[in-house]
Parts: C-alpha cells; structure tokens; sequence
C-alpha cells in the first residue's frame, strides 16, 4: 500500500510539475522499479519495513519541499461515512464515482461545474434529458470512470490523475478499493452511508455543506438553503392544515423491469416524499425499491400515482392512462380511472432522488396531490426563479413547458 501511494505520488509529480523534466523521469522510474521489487519479492521483515518506511517519509518530504507543498495545505473533512479524510486546499480535478451529485455540485458553483475530469457514464444519457446540459455542457466532456453506474473502471480514474474522488458512501466495496489509490477518497451519502434518514429535502443539504467542508468555503450556500427552506415551510404549513380525510394515499412505481413492477416502499428517497406530503405511502410495508406483483398493487389500488422519471423509466403518464405498456395493465386503478397519474419531470436531475431543486419537487408535488389547496399556487413562476436566481439560468418558455408536461 506505501509503496502504491508512493508511486502515485511520483507520477502525479512528473505530470503536474516539479523540478528538472530528467530529474523527474528518474525519480519516476525508480518509484516503478521500487514498487515492482515490493510487489514480487518475499515479505520484508519488519526492521526492513521500518527503514523502507522512513525512506518513504523522507521521500516524500523531499518531494514536496520541491513542489513548494507543505503539509499546511490541506485540511480535514468527515464525510458522510465517518472517515477523517485530509483533501489539498486547491483542488483543480475531481472524480465522482456513482452518486447522482453532478446537479447539486453545479448548484454549488451558480451554474458551472468545474474541476470534474470523469464520473459514472451512464449519468451522460441523463444529463442530456435534461436542461443540465444546457447550463452546464462542461458535464459532457467528462470522461467515463466507470463501465456502468455501478462498475469500477479503477484504472481510467487513476489515469484522470484526480485531486480528490468523491464516491457513494455506502458503497463499502468501492471505497476499499479506491482508497488504495491513496487519493482522498470523501463519501456522499445516497440512501445509504450515513446515521440521517434519506430524506431528499436534508440529504441535498447535506451534499452542500460537505461541499463547503471540501472547498474550505463555510455558509457559502446559505442563501441559498434559507430561500429553499422558506419555500419548503410555506408548503408545509398549507399541508398540514389539511384534515387527514381530505388526504389520498400513493404509490411511487420506481420502474418495470422485465416487466415486474418495483414500488417506492420504505426508507427510500420516494417513501421520504410521500411521508412530506402528508399522505400514506401504500406500498410501506415493503424496504426499499420492492418487486411487486401486480395483483398487490391492484389490492392497495392507490388514489395517486407517480412514476419515477426520465433517466431511471422511460414511462410516462400517457403510457399508463393509455394502457399501453406492453405485458403490463393498469388500467383498474383509480388513480388511472380519475387522471391521477404523475410523472415526475427533470429539471436538474431526477426529481425523486436528491437534487437542488428540492424545493420546487416539494412544491410540485403538493400541487398534484393537493389541486385544491394549490390552485392559485405559482409554480411555474418559483420554477423560473428559481432557476434565475441560484443557477444564472433564464429558462425559456418550451424549457419550462417540457418539464412540466410528463
């Protein structure tokens, strides 16, 4: 593992510079050489290990006296999985393994997204459904860091040569293998990684201030949280003077998948919605996104329903008031019988997993499950405020009217 971060530590050198080009593409090659010894040989001992220790050490002070680096110029950050992690003060190339962060990251930055050399490919086919790609194509430049969301290309990552990674921190198998690249590693939370409940109006948060832990910037979104929470609370209060009878029950089906429904149940980020709205999430009594028959859903036969997205299902609101989806029937439902099937749009991101547009789902939702104490709400006008005010983003009209129109 030394051996390994020392390695990483001369070739980040050589590439971002140092002293003399020849100097360097010795010293290079004596790490490799070093590292090759360390991987083939025997065990050392461990008087061998103290000096090889030592030597490090001493390289490594060297390395960074010549780099004009000192030890002052990085900080502590806890991420969200608890680890005590030590991340440069400048920061100029990032690499985001798995989580969904890239709206709320550009939220960070006012409608830019610097500094992010590669994240999870599949996010670039979500990224172009979105009106993220016209306030920040950067995103698109990126390179690809892994195969799938899921699937750890380790070593196009180390040859982004990143500053930092931030990955999912509940994803205990990922963060094994990228802290042994000795780059600072700081997990995000998803709907795992931390002791906080996986609730999208806190967890967005949440990725914000770890944000400003990251950049050394404290309270630098607090305006931008003071305005979202304004909006969550008036939303809030309207709900909860709403008599509990006048309130539907819902269902969230995340997606079909060969044709078997998956539904929102508990401790995921839609249960977490419903439970802010105010209404009875049918499908708790099942963990996390559930394989469901369709016999159950008819049996819970919800009074709203709302479909997970663009960039996670491709169904939307038509497909089922129309029945038709293939090999699937909803059609009894009488959440389909009075119109009450929503597909939930993309601004920034999914709407159902955590992003910065937070608010405006909290306000969305609201209107649909609640037209009659909403009627006079403006949500296209917060829409276009918003997206103003903290994104430096005039929507246009048509913008506005496709995210709405799912």
């Amino acid at each position: 593992m030394q051996q390994g971060l020392f390695l990483w530590h001369a070739l980040r050198f050589v590439q971002k510079g140092g002293f003399m080009r020849k100097n360097c593409i010795s010293l290079a090659a004596a790490a490799m050489a070093a590292f090759l010894l360390a991987s083939c040989g025997s065990a050392p001992s461990a008087g061998s290990q103290s000096q090889e220790t030592s030597s490090l050490e001493s390289t490594q002070s060297s390395l960074a006296q010549e780099r004009g680096v000192s030890q002052g110029k990085t900080h502590e950050v806890i991420d969200h999985a608890g680890n005590h992690v030590q991340v440069p003060d400048e920061i100029d190339t990032i690499v985001i393994d798995q989580i969904p962060i890239l709206s709320t990251y550009m939220a960070y930055f006012q409608g830019h997204a610097p500094y992010i050399a590669g994240f999870a490919g599949t996010f670039k086919d979500s990224i172009s459904k979105t009106v993220l790609d016209e306030i920040a194509p950067e995103l698109m430049e990126a390179q690809n860091t892994v195969y799938a969301q899921g699937d750890l290309n380790i070593e196009e990552i180390m040859n982004l040569k990143p500053d930092v990674i931030f990955y999912n921190a509940g994803n205990k198998e990922h963060y094994e293998i990228l802290q042994k690249t000795g780059i600072p590693c700081v997990g995000f939370a998803t709907i795992k990684g931390s002791d906080t409940p996986a609730d999208p109006l806190t967890r967005y948060k949440e990725w914000l201030h770890l944000l400003e832990d990251v950049f050394g910037e404290k309270g630098k979104m607090d305006e931008f949280l003071a305005y979202g929470d304004e909006m969550v609370g008036e939303i809030r209060t309207t709900i909860d003077a709403i008599p509990q009878e006048n309130r539907p029950n819902a269902m969230i089906l995340f997606q079909l998948k060969e044709g078997v429904p998956q539904v929102a149940g508990k401790g995921v980020f839609g249960d977490f919605w419903l439970k802010n709205l105010g209404v009875v999430n049918v499908a708790e009594e099942t963990q996390g996104f559930a394989q469901v028959s369709f016999e159950q859903i008819y049996n819970w036969n919800p009074d709203l329903l709302f479909l997970n997205g663009p960039g996670i299902s491709s169904i939307r609101t038509q497909d089922v008031l129309n029945n038709s989806l293939e090999g699937a029937d909803f059609s009894s439902l009488d959440a389909v019988k009075n119109q009450r099937v929503y597909n939930t749009t993309l601004g920034m991101w999914n709407w159902f997993t955590p992003n910065p547009d937070a608010p405006l789902v909290y306000a969305w939702l609201a209107v649909k499950a609640y037209p009659e104490e909403f009627k006079d709400y403006p949500l296209q006008d917060k829409i276009k405020e918003y997206y103003s005010k903290f994104y430096g983003y005039d929507l246009k009209d048509g913008e506005i009217a496709e995210m709405l129109e799912y």
